[in-house]
């Protein structure tokens, strides 16, 4: 995974993927980039977010971060929902792991199943276009990140991601994460 300035990226990120296989064949990365991406024996990038190396290791069967095997780090959130689908995340308190429930884009669930969402650390278009649809009318949409401080993300790319389908209807900072929130309307 590239940025534009030919660098190793993450997901977010990245601008164009490197796919080497006997040739080398380059595909531009657009705003819903999980559905460009082929699955893939080995991926390399840099700066993972938690949650996007949690989804990508569904299309890897490797991924490589900083020159290292991507690593999870549990980490406690400041949000438990109840009947919410829960994306790129998983912590010890809740007895969810990625190893319990995997599933890709798109999302094998029917329109209008859940009654919110908790999105951690994915800023993929693909993935705010099949929470939307996963969702019901009136459902509150959280997606969580981790302040830069704490190797995170930028909270403002994160805020126009989500608005993209979502009506923001708070963003507040909590224990090292902001949360924004958002309201599915149509």
């Amino acid at each position: 995974m590239l940025n534009n300035e030919g660098e190793l990226a993450n997901l977010n990120s990245a601008t164009k993927l490197e796919i080497m296989d006997g040739t080398k064949e380059v595909i531009t990365l657009a705003y819903g980039k999980l559905s460009d991406i082929p699955r893939l024996d080995v991926l390399i990038g840099r700066n993972f977010l938690q949650g996007e190396i949690l989804f990508l290791k569904n299309y890897v069967d490797f991924l490589i971060d900083n020159n290292k095997m991507a690593n999870v780090i549990p980490l406690e959130l400041p949000l438990y929902k109840r009947g919410a689908i829960y994306l790129g995340t998983f912590s010890y308190s809740s007895g969810i792991s990625f190893r319990d429930v995997i599933f890709t884009y798109p999302f094998p669930f029917r329109d209008s199943s859940f009654d919110s969402s908790i999105i951690f650390e994915i800023f993929d278009l693909d993935i705010i276009r099949e929470v939307h649809r996963v969702v019901k009318k009136g459902s509150r949409v959280y997606l969580v990140l981790r302040d830069k401080l704490f190797g995170g993300a930028d909270p403002l790319d994160g805020l126009k991601k989500l608005s993209s389908k979502f009506k923001i209807v708070m963003v507040k900072e909590k224990e090292g994460f902001w949360i924004v929130e958002g309201m599915k309307i149509k």
